[in-house]
């Protein structure tokens, strides 16, 4: 679905298992394969920015070098710009005195004591990467057997790989369906080659981690006129968040 479109730039609502770029395991079932096969006229298309294959959420596409190379100037010095996701996780994530409004920090690097060759830990060595991350918790239901879930909204402060899913799993409350910071970073490599067991998606409770690129707000890259992009929370987690029950 798009989000916005003007002869400078377009946004899309990118539906969660959607790669963004082809990749040795995904090469034409892509985000960026698709615009151009849907667009074949179209003279420029490229991705401002990345977002993971499970994550849904606002993405932002220059259809022209000039407004590509602002954007991408625009995010790296994060003048100005606002990305503000929301995720459901396990467990309510606050700041360690009750208190669910608050600003996470904690540095990150690869994890490399782990198999899987992707996935990041909080770190305070010297070489570790600043990330910071802005928690608000919007509301707390209750699951089977009274377990604790929470809708997040997160603001990023910093765009490292995998920041607010190691962010709230490190305080505890991990994204619901995350196959690699959730309960069994196996599942992740045994998705991967399409073998979750039935006991993997009990566990998981969604296919995909509940994580949603919510709005993208900054100034537009050619106009300079401010530009509020916001895709709405997708159905598969507005519908596992009204299976829920008042904490």
């Amino acid at each position: 679905p798009v989000v916005y479109e003007d002869e400078h730039l377009l946004a899309v609502d990118k539906p969660a298992m959607l790669p963004v770029h082809p990749t040795a395991r995904y090469h034409n079932n892509t985000l960026i394969k698709m615009l151009q096969a849907e667009r074949p006229d179209a003279a420029f298309l490229s991705l401002g920015h990345r977002l993971d294959r499970e994550t849904s959420g606002v993405m932002i596409v220059s259809k022209t070098r000039a407004c590509d190379r602002a954007l991408k100037k625009q995010l790296q010095a994060r003048v100005d710009v606002t990305k503000t996701y929301l995720a459901v996780t396990w467990g309510v994530p606050d700041r360690g005195d009750g208190v669910r409004t608050f600003r996470y920090e904690r540095s990150i690097e690869l994890d490399l004591g782990s198999a899987l060759r992707v996935k990041m830990k909080t770190s305070d060595a010297p070489g570790a990467l600043y990330a910071a991350t802005v928690f608000d918790v919007q509301e707390v239901l209750s699951g089977a057997a009274g377990a604790s879930y929470a809708l997040v909204r997160c603001t990023l402060e910093t765009g490292r790989q995998h920041q607010i899913r190691l962010h709230l799993a490190t305080l505890g409350a991990p994204v619901v369906g995350d196959k690699l910071y959730g309960p069994d970073e196996r599942a992740f490599a045994r998705a991967a080659d399409g073998e979750l067991t039935p006991q993997d998606l009990a566990r998981l409770e969604l296919p995909r981690h509940a994580l949603h690129a919510w709005r993208l707000s900054l100034p537009h890259p050619i106009t300079g006129l401010p530009l509020v992009l916001e895709a709405p929370l997708p159905p598969d987690i507005a519908d596992f968040w009204g299976s829920l029950t008042p904490a």
